[in-house]
């Protein structure tokens, strides 16, 4: 209904007669007819206009300086509607002409004057696509940039409705839509003035995306897609290696790129590179807290700080940028301490399961993420935010390794080799060698342990000393018997 009542007045074509003298005429005509010069109409060599009530039709009729000065007069006034319709009509008429990128412009500035941002984002883009060459697009890159980010942070999108330029339907916010804006204006000028912050921008959509309605609608994927697109500004907008002009040298810290010039704004995109480092590593981080077991992305993250820190302790204003340093270094430890959570956690896992090698090893790994506070600085134990929790895990996996898993070793290798013998009179000789297979795996340890082991367990150490003897014997007699006994079902 608001659609019908909106272009019912107007819409009926004047198209009646065919004129030699082109619009003016058929304006002319439209008047002595008395047929209302508003509403959706069409115009012989012009086409299809929505012309809103109250519009000067002799615009129709103007040369193209006169057109030229009555846009710019309705912006100064702003007297918007005529503007866009003067400019439109201009840009139609004359594509080719020299004053068409100033035309664009203004009708994409009469869209961000109405709130019509993506609109608005969309003529810019025209203007870029039909005038490569244009002497103004840094300007251009830059509203395109600007707007951009006003979606970035939070701005709703707006549907308009068709043939007008004031009512509209909010559609709400899209960081999706988002992020393919900010690729466009770097896929523009990949290495103009706004493609490192736009390069970061598609990162932040990504990440954003998990915000709007907590989340729901947002896939785990926007987090590679946020670290790829963080990945990206560092590998193209890093520091190239540089040449020392004193010296000739190639150094990372000054001078001048090898075979190129100083880029500009180069101290800005070299903290946008630090951010986009930093950015990746929490992502890192985040992705490892909410997965015990996958250690991967937990050490992703302690690396990924490494290099943020390695990088950027390089610059200069130390003193400025020592306190993210600080904070990575933090960051790591904190990632640290919850892979120690994480192998602690795997370390239980095969505990349960009395998989002793393997909960050995993983314990091992865990005092070396400890550190011994003694000979390193970084050591979590040095940590005073982390140091009780850190040595009370020290504590906890020094005393499996050194005492409890050599036990249960030695407990669990006895019953095994009783239960390989039993199954071998039985003549199941896969269960009989699978058996053996962890009895030998299981008495893998120090003599002075199994001995110590032994006397805790109450077992005959001479008894547990001829097992660990005998068990290469045993093994190569139950694979012979099995392999023998895989010939003879073959052959029948």
């Amino acid at each position: 209904m608001l659609v019908i009542l909106t272009f019912g007045s107007g819409c009926q074509s004047d198209n009646s007669g065919k004129s030699s003298t082109g619009p003016r005429k058929s304006v002319r005509r439209a008047r002595a007819d008395d047929t209302p010069e508003h509403g959706l109409k069409y115009y012989e060599g012009i086409g299809w206009r929505y012309i809103k009530p109250g519009t000067d039709m002799d615009v129709l009729t103007y040369t193209n300086t006169q057109l030229l000065e009555y846009v710019r007069k309705a912006m100064k006034e702003e007297r918007y509607n005529d503007a866009k319709f003067g400019a439109g009509y201009f840009i139609e008429r004359t594509p080719e002409a020299d004053d068409v990128p100033e035309m664009r412009r203004v009708v994409a500035t009469v869209y961000e004057k109405r709130g019509l941002e993506e609109y608005a984002f969309k003529e810019y883009q025209k203007l870029l696509d039909a005038h490569p060459g244009y002497k103004k697009s840094d300007e251009v890159a830059a509203r395109m940039y600007e707007i951009t980010t006003q979606f970035l942070e939070g701005k709703s999108f707006r549907w308009k409705l068709p043939y007008q330029d004031t009512l509209y339907i909010p559609i709400g916010s899209s960081m999706g839509k988002t992020s393919k804006m900010y690729s466009q204006v770097v896929t523009n000028a990949p290495f103009g003035l706004y493609a490192a912050q736009s390069q970061y921008g598609v990162g932040q959509a990504h990440e954003r995306s998990f915000e709007g309605f907590w989340g729901i609608f947002a896939s785990t994927a926007e987090y590679d897609k946020a670290t790829r697109a963080y990945q990206l500004l560092i590998d193209r907008y890093s520091r190239w290696k540089l040449v020392d002009d004193a010296t000739g040298m190639t150094d990372l810290s000054k001078g001048r790129p090898i075979g190129e010039s100083e880029r500009p704004l180069q101290e800005q995109i070299d903290d946008m590179v630090a951010q986009a480092r930093f950015r990746s590593a929490e992502l890192y981080e985040k992705q490892a807290n909410e997965g015990l077991y996958d250690q991967s992305m937990t050490a992703r993250s302690i690396t990924a700080f490494g290099d943020f820190i390695a990088e950027y302790e390089k610059g200069e204003d130390k003193e400025k940028r020592a306190a993210k340093v600080e904070e990575a270094k933090a960051r790591i430890n904190e990632m640290r301490l919850e892979r120690a959570r994480g192998l602690q956690a795997i370390a239980l896992f095969y505990e349960k399961n009395s998989r002793w090698e393997a909960a050995r090893q993983y314990y091992a790994e865990l005092l070396q993420l400890l550190g011994d506070p003694s000979s390193t600085d970084d050591s979590l134990r040095n940590d005073p935010k982390h140091e009780k929790e850190a040595a009370a895990l020290w504590e906890f996996t020094e005393k499996r390794l050194s005492q409890e898993l050599y036990l249960w070793r030695v407990i669990d290798a006895h019953g095994q080799y009783k239960e390989a013998q039993l199954a071998e009179q039985k003549n199941k000789l896969n269960t009989a060698h699978r058996y053996y297979i962890r009895a030998e795996i299981n008495l893998r340890i120090p003599p002075a342990e199994m001995e110590n082991a032994a006397v805790t367990a109450k077992l005959d150490l001479d008894e547990l000393k001829n097992i660990r003897s005998q068990l290469d014997s045993d093994l190569a007699r139950v694979q012979q018997l099995i392999d023998q006994q895989s010939l003879k079902d073959s052959g029948k």
